[in-house]
This record gives C-alpha cells, structure tokens and sequence, in this order.
C-alpha cells in the first residue's frame, strides 16, 4: 500500500511539472547564443597614483620578487587563452598605447610599474597578439561636493564613510606588503569582495534630502564612466572572441552586472584561472 501511495505522488509530481514546463513554454522569450566570452580582472593600480578617494600606501612591483609573481600570474591568466585583452587606458590614447606596445614587442621599451604594462603588456606579448585595446572613459565624480554636504548634513554619513575608507586601506596596505600579487588578485575578484566594493556606492544614494540628490548624482557619474566603458568592450567583442579586461577592481561590479545581462555575452569568473 505504502509503495502504491509513493507510485502515485512521483506521478502526480512528474504530471505537474511537464504540464507546468508545457504552459510557461507557450511564454518562452527567445534567448540568443552567447558567442563571446569575457573575464574581468580586477586589479589594484600597481603604479598606485592615488587617484581616488582612497590613499594606498602601495608596493614596488619592480623588485626582483614582485617580478616573479607577476610572471606567475601572466602564466595563469594565458590560460584563459583571451583573443584580445582590454586595458583601462582612455579610448583616444589608442594611438599611443599602440605605439608603446610595438615598441616593447620589438625589445625597445622598458615597462613601467603601472598593470596595463606589466599584465597586459606582457600577457599580449606571450599571446602574441598584434594589438591591445584601451576601453576606459574619463568621467568625474563630485566626491568633494559629496563629503562638504555629508560633513554638514549628514555627520554620520561623513563618520563612518571616512572611517571605512580607513579600514580599508589599513587592511589592503598590509595584505598587499605581506602577500603576493596572485594572492591579492585572488582576494579582489573573490565574488563577495567584488559585491562588497559596491556598497559604498549604494550607500552613497542616501546622502542628500528635500530633493536633494548629491549622493544619487555622485554615484550616476560613476556609473556613467562604468556604461561608457562597457559600451567600448561590447564594441571591441567579436562573435568567437575571448576578452580579457584588466580594470580597477571598483569597476567590476557594474561591468559583471552588464556582462552577464548581455544577451552574447558570457561572463567567466577569473578565479578559475588564478590558481
């Protein structure tokens, strides 16, 4: 009797999802094959220009040392086997960024500290691919006019925010002085890592009030910057390319979110690959 109950329910239950499956198909929205395959890399700015809110105390990816861990991780990204690698360089630098590849590739151009040479210079040349490709777009942010309102009229904002950015550093700065750079590569593009350098931005939002919107307007330039930049990779993406984007890790929850959105598009995550 028991097994005859059981017969009857796995019945039942199969009956209700094929019928199930039977009327939603009728609703299907058609979906295209993705065709392009794209990592994001995000990167901690081994020239540490200090162009952003936050002031790293930075390392010198020069020594000896550093130099190793930087080929071990060239190594492991070649893996990925991109067909074209996409460096945060301004669009109208193309020319130049184009020039000093070149140069380098024919063993007359020494590279600097800054990642697009050392990651991206290098693995192009591995790959032996003829060209790179800048994609970035310039796009201020009214952080300033941001932390003058929020100091004001928003103390606690102003408070934690700035004793975040503290943590942070204190917490990159040791961990970048006392790891490798595979091992803080892995760290930054860990997905929970990649979804906690948005909030800021999220908790930006609420800064203003009375039909003010300073933080909302602050965080919209930096998503301005993010779909101009994404608009670049979509237009460099070919039907069978595999991308490689070497970006600031701050971009790459915008870019992520667009990717996997994108109906061509697949997003593939790089830790699969820094190991």
């Amino acid at each position: 009797m028991h097994t005859r109950i059981v017969l009857i329910g796995v019945i039942l239950l199969t009956y209700f999802v094929v019928t199930a499956r039977a009327q939603s198909s009728k609703y299907d929205i058609p979906k295209r094959e993705k065709t392009v395959k794209v990592m994001v890399l995000g990167v901690f700015h081994f020239n540490n220009p200090n162009a952003d809110y936050a002031k790293f105390a930075g390392i010198d990816v020069l020594t000896p040392q550093r130099q190793k861990e930087i080929e071990s991780v060239v190594d492991q990204l070649a893996r990925f086997e991109p067909t074209k690698i996409a460096l945060e360089r301004p669009v109208r630098e193309a020319d130049s960024l184009r020039a000093r590849y070149q140069r380098y590739r024919r063993g007359n151009y020494t590279l600097t500290r800054n990642e697009i040479h050392q990651l991206g210079f290098r693995l192009g040349n591995k790959m032996n691919h003829p060209e790179l490709f800048p994609i970035d777009y310039l796009q201020g942010m009214r952080m300033d006019s941001l932390m003058m309102y929020a100091r004001v009229h928003n103390e606690t904002f102003f408070t934690e925010f700035n004793a975040l950015v503290q943590k942070v550093v204190a917490v990159f700065d040791k961990m970048q002085s006392e790891e490798t750079i595979g091992f803080n590569l892995r760290f930054m593009n860990e997905p929970g890592n990649v979804l906690r350098v948005h909030e800021p931005y999220a908790e930006m939002t609420t800064v203003g009030g009375d039909g003010n919107y300073v933080g909302a307007s602050v965080v919209s330039d930096w998503y301005e910057r993010n779909l101009h930049i994404f608009a670049n990779i979509a237009r460099i993406a070919k039907p069978g390319d595999r991308v490689l984007v070497i970006i600031g890790q701050g971009h790459a929850p915008i870019l992520r979110e667009l990717i996997h959105a994108h109906p061509t598009m697949e997003l593939v995550e790089p830790l699969e690959y820094l190991k």
